[in-house]
């Protein structure tokens, strides 16, 4: 529902339904990120920089406690990401949230069909012509 934070936050709520894996969740962040101030169903007077909520995929996850979860969060106003995956999977899902990609690392995806730039397009149809001028010309 929310995206990640531009800067890792430092009080992180986690949230779940009963055997949906956020106690597992809880104890591998506060593991690898000791930094890290985990609240495991935390009260409302501590608010968190994000909250993530446990994905329904485990097994035994109850989705009527996660209805009510989700109600609650979006009529108190409260922004937060779902986690999916199943352990380990769960663990790096939630860091990327925790520890968002750097923009300069971030891979982009060319979508030149859909950009109505024209000073785009011109430097891509010019690097293009340039790359086709500098190849030898077959005879």
């Amino acid at each position: 529902m929310s995206t990640a934070p531009s800067t890792p936050p430092h009080r992180i709520a986690i949230l779940g339904a009963p055997q949906s894996g956020k106690t597992w969740l809880a104890n591998q962040l506060r593991i690898c990120r000791p930094q890290l101030q985990i609240l495991d169903d935390p009260a409302p007077s501590l608010p968190a920089e994000l909250t993530l909520l446990m994905g329904l995929d485990l097994p035994a996850s109850a989705g009527q406690q996660d209805a009510s979860l989700r109600h609650q969060l979006q009529s108190s106003g409260v922004a937060y990401s779902v986690v999916y995956g199943q352990e380990e999977e769960r663990l790096r899902n939630a860091l990327r949230l925790i520890e968002p990609e750097p923009a300069a690392t971030r891979r982009w995806t060319w979508a030149c069909e859909a950009c109505s730039d024209p000073d785009c397009e011109h430097r891509l149809f010019t690097g293009l012509s340039r790359s086709t001028a500098a190849e030898p010309q077959q005879l």
